[in-house]
């Protein structure tokens, strides 16, 4: 298999990373509803990254320990301005109704996960018509859907990438803390063979550490982010998410 990773003309935004290291070598998908939920909120992050959003929950620290309450959280919106990414333009255009719907310039984050489904599909169709993800062989015995082999030297890259940040071995940047906390929060990890570090977790929390080059309003999104999106498949407080 031709490894293609040196095509790839330049970063991938964050829900293609997301997505890319969804797909297990194998073909199948890691936490198929955790995945579908966790695709949406790469992509607000990534609108996040560009400047257009922040994603606001009440604040608290505990022993220096950074928390956030859960409940009324919102998506802010920014700026209207284009990124150049058909998505991403979409999102804000819908962005700027709801909130002109409303009288505002905000949205609340749960009700936006409740009707954003098709992220996930929409960028690995995206990354398979380049050729990052291969289909080939059915993803189940009683289905006619389609595995996605990701490119195997772009997923190790990302999968290095990722390890190196969580053990502080590389700089953090932002859009770096976004995956790798979304990827932690869907239980990623441990499919990419990177080991637990809980060292690591108690400065992200405090906001020391590699954490600290982060600007506090993305590290206080992207945990926003994050702790939203499901730990598991049995959650269903988004309705059944399917790929």
């Amino acid at each position: 298999m031709e490894d293609v990773s040196a095509a790839a003309p330049q970063r991938l935004s964050l829900p293609e990373e997301f997505v890319l290291l969804s797909h297990l070598p194998d073909g199948r998908v890691h936490g198929k509803a955790r995945a579908v939920i966790g695709a949406a909120a790469a992509e607000l992050g990534e609108l996040a990254l560009r400047g257009r959003l922040a994603v606001r929950a009440k604040k608290t620290k505990v022993f220096g320990f950074e928390g956030y309450q859960m409940h009324g959280v919102d998506i802010e919106l920014l700026d209207t301005t284009l990124t150049g990414l058909a998505w991403a333009d979409a999102l804000l255009a819908e962005l700027g109704e709801q909130c002109a719907a409303s009288g505002g310039s905000r949205v609340r984050l749960n009700r936006w996960f409740r009707r954003h489904h098709g992220a996930f599909a929409l960028h690995r169709d995206a990354l398979a018509a380049r050729g990052l993800l291969r289909p080939g062989g059915r993803a189940g015995l009683f289905t006619s859907r389609l595995r996605h082999h990701p490119d195997p030297g772009l997923r190790e890259a990302l999968v290095a990438d990722v390890g190196a940040a969580r053990s502080g071995q590389a700089p953090l940047d932002a859009h770096m803390l976004f995956l790798v906390d979304l990827t932690e929060t869907v239980r990623l990890r441990e499919a990419m063979g990177i080991r637990h570090n809980t060292r690591w977790l108690l400065d992200r929390a405090r906001g020391i550490g590699t954490a600290a080059a982060v600007p506090e309003e993305m590290r206080d999104t992207s945990a926003a982010l994050a702790a939203r999106v499901p730990s598991n498949d049995n959650d269903r407080q988004y309705g059944r998410p399917r790929l």
